[in-house]
């Protein structure tokens, strides 16, 4: 019997099933394919650096006996370095690498060493995740520099050694854990151990440098061997330990998250027209439930039958998302897979499964919950059909009389929105949530994609830059190229300003001695600075600024002193201000402008263009063409050579929560519609009674939905410009960023997305209303 009424509900409901079985495939569609994600780059993560045996801290330091005999020394005295390891290491110029015919370059702000295969720590691995190798006259590259170039293998690759050129077949691309993230500017090139050592013969031992690896003793975290290793006065070129390893990583922990946090917004979305359909389905066949409880039936039973339906479409539902997420995940995860190791086999399906499965109990559960109503339901319910008859209020709130200029359906439309504001809490909910979802993402990607973003890893903003260039050198030297540079663009016909931006090591001594720290230190040449969270710009030579993390770390405020080493001088500088960075775990410092620097490790040029800003953008055309060989980049280039793919991930995201938000949007309206249409058939019968036509009667049912969705929308902007800048901000404040501001287009935010929204709406509210015709005036005689 239980069969043949859930038979006869299925073919009378059939929208209201569907929709609820199409939300239902998409919410657990996202929850497996989030949490697959969300582990596989969690913990793919933490054993992809375990297998490939990171060491706790590695530095770099030229090939100088009194360096290499210091390094030993201190491992020795050292209790907290359980095994040190050393291999050699070449500083490669992007001049010095010749693409493939057709081929781009690889990118001037990434900086390039050379080195053999490593066997004990620090190891890469192949494409199907066995251990790299190489023969005779191959060279191995990072998956990174491998996509952004569209180097295939096969194509060979020319390496120049003084007045010495050596021609290299790539292999193919390896996974490294150590230096392959898109976030860290420096990457390795393979070569096999006879190569190199030919190689070795080639080069003078003062070109060479020395990669020192450092494992932790048990128990001791590597944060406590770079802060050891601090207290050393040695001219490290390159630091990084193990848990910065894991920093660089953070674009793609942060695209899972987004993930998982969206797929819980959904399931909510489809909880919401989960309830609404059961409270619906009760109100109506409340008269079907009297009667059933008036031949004996007991709650129990009655609950039975109407969660027989939803356990059959929250199954199917579940199977069918099931088997939509994986090829999804293999989709979303298929650029991670390129560099990393993931878990495969049968761990991700059950991951998937288990969300499934724990999603299907969630709406299960969901269902009892909403049934309540039927244990209130009496058999002189199946009399009154639902209604007790009775009022305590009044049942309008505005009145037409008393506001003429008012068209009868918008007051009609009104004047309900207002008196049964509850029974539309369903769907504003969901519009305020689908309107979020939409905008929280785009925000982001305005905020990432803005040259702002670059003063976040040290960089101020300009019209175009040069590649970094990683050396030793003197600060004079420095500005005479950059006199040269300016001479050569204004001959050509280009005014512009230069500014030399120079990176320097600093070391910050802690008041104990225990916790010291090298840090990268910022500066330019023309007294400008990044963006100053609190007190000031440093000017002065004693003064100087500290990112917000640093602040908390180290309980230091503006205006109290601190001390570091600057190019092998201690002082004591007074805190003029505070600033974030997203670079090295969000340690960095700014140095000053009357702090004269003689040596520096890094570099590179910036540009102002003197131009309107119209024409800019030609002009920086013209400027990439007469000198390809300087490598310009325009400040979104730079962005995106620093950001890997993420920026693409971001727009992919985008364009797919779109496309899915819309849909439900459109089937969620739908299916309130209908069944509000559904519940007034005797209203609207007595309407076309009384002379309303049925476009009239149309624009009621329009204009009610579409003044709910414009409260909705202004909520959902709210809500995506306030909660979702707290939420972006937690995230980014692992990263090291405290306050976020997020780069919000009004074009965008207030007009395209919510128009497209309204668009989707009021299409499916009139797709909708085609039930209205079939409606006669023969109907109201059934009240």
């Amino acid at each position: 019997m239980f069969l043949t009424i859930l038979k006869k509900d299925l073919r009378r409901k059939k929208v209201m099933n569907t929709v609820l079985l199409i939300l239902i495939i998409l919410a657990s569609t996202l929850a497996a394919s989030s949490s697959s994600l969300m582990y596989s780059t969690s913990s793919a993560l933490g054993s992809f650096i375990e297998v490939s045996k990171v060491a706790d801290l590695n530095i770099t330091l030229a090939n100088d006996p009194g360096y290499n005999s210091a390094v030993e020394d201190w491992v020795k005295q050292e209790k907290k370095v359980e095994t040190a390891y050393t291999e050699r290491q070449l500083n490669l110029l992007l001049n010095q690498v010749t693409m493939p015919e057709g081929r781009k370059s690889f990118s001037g702000n990434v900086s390039f060493v050379l080195s053999a295969i490593p066997e004990q720590v620090n190891l890469v691995f192949g494409e199907d995740n066995e251990r790299y190798s190489l023969r005779s006259g191959e060279i191995g590259l990072p998956a990174s520099l491998m996509l952004s170039s569209g180097i295939v293998p096969g194509e060979q690759l020319k390496l120049k050694f003084g007045e010495i050129t050596k021609t290299f077949t790539v292999n193919g691309y390896f996974k490294d854990a150590f230096m392959g993230a898109d976030l860290l500017g420096l990457k390795r090139l393979m070569l096999s151990a006879e190569d190199f050592k030919e190689i070795e013969k080639l080069v003078p031992e003062d070109k060479w440098m020395n990669l020192w690896s450092f494992v932790a003793a048990p128990g001791v975290a590597s944060t406590e061997i770079s802060s050891s290793f601090a207290n050393s006065d040695l001219p490290i070129s390159f630091e990084v330990d193990k848990a910065l390893v894991k920093m660089t990583y953070m674009t793609d922990r942060m695209i899972s998250a987004m993930m998982f946090a969206i797929s819980v917004f959904l399931i909510f979305i489809a909880f919401l027209t989960l309830r609404f359909t059961i409270v619906s389905t009760l109100q109506d066949e409340y008269k079907e439930i009297g009667v059933m409880k008036a031949i004996g039936f007991r709650n129990r039973a009655i609950k039975q039958l109407y969660l027989t339906k939803y356990t059959g479409l929250a199954c199917l539902g579940g199977v069918l998302g099931l088997g939509i997420s994986l090829p999804l995940t293999a989709l979303m995860s298929r650029k991670t897979s390129q560099y990393m190791i993931l878990p495969g086999g049968s761990t991700n399906i059950m991951i998937s499964a288990l969300s499934t499965v724990v999603m299907i109990a969630f709406i299960l559960l969901f269902c009892l919950l909403c049934m309540r109503k039927i244990n209130k339901a009496s058999a002189i319910d199946a009399i009154r059909q639902g209604q007790t008859g009775e009022r305590f209020k009044a049942s309008r709130r505005i009145h037409l009389h008393k506001i003429r200029f008012i068209p009868p359906p918008f007051f009609l439309a009104l004047s309900d929105v207002l008196n049964r504001l509850k029974s539309y809490t369903s769907l504003i909910l969901t519009l305020i949530l689908s309107s979020a979802i939409i905008l929280i993402p785009v925000n982001l990607t305005n905020t990432i994609v803005t040259p702002k973003f670059l003063e976040y890893f040290g960089t101020i903003g300009a019209d175009f830059y040069s590649p970094t260039v990683v050396a030793e050198k003197p600060v004079e030297q420095i500005q005479q190229e950059k006199a040269l540079l300016s001479k050569r663009l204004k001959d050509r016909g280009f005014e512009v300003t230069l500014t030399a931006n120079y990176t320097v090591s600093t070391k910050y001594i802690s008041d104990n001695g225990q916790a010291n720290r090298r840090i990268n230190g910022q500066k330019n040449d023309q007294n400008g600075s990044v963006e100053i969270l609190e007190g000031m710009v440093p000017l002065l030579k004693n003064e100087i600024a500290i990112t917000t993390i640093m602040s908390e770390k180290y309980g230091k405020r503006v205006g109290d002193n601190i001390t570091f080493e600057i190019g092998g001088v201690q002082g004591t500088f007074m805190i003029s201000g505070l600033f974030q960075s997203i670079s090295n775990e969000g340690y960095a410092v700014w140095i000053a402008r009357d702090y004269e620097l003689k040596t520096i490790s890094a570099y590179l040029f910036s540009g102002e263009l003197h131009a309107p800003e119209q024409a800019k953008a030609g002009m920086m055309k013209e400027i990439q063409q007469q000198f390809p060989e300087q490598g310009f980049k325009t400040s979104l280039e730079l962005l995106g050579e620093i950001t890997g793919g993420f920026m693409g991930q971001l727009h992919s995201i985008n364009g797919l929560l779109t496309a899915i938000i819309c849909m439900i949007t459109f089937f969620i309206t739908s299916l309130f519609v209908r069944l509000m249409i559904a519940k007034e058939v005797h209203g609207i019968a007595v309407m076309k009674s009384i002379g309303f036509t049925n476009a009239a009667i149309r624009r009621w049912q329009a204009l009610r939905i579409l003044i709910i969705m414009s409260v909705s929308l202004v909520l959902g902007v709210i809500a995506a410009n306030t909660l979702g800048t707290r939420l972006l901000g937690f995230i980014f404040r692992i990263f090291g960023l405290t306050s976020l501001q997020l780069n919000i287009l009004p074009l965008q935010v207030y007009l395209l997305y919510p128009l497209l929204i309204l668009a989707v709406v009021m299409l499916a509210v009139y797709t909708s209303c085609g039930q209205i015709k079939r409606v006669q005036i023969w109907n109201m005689n059934k009240e």
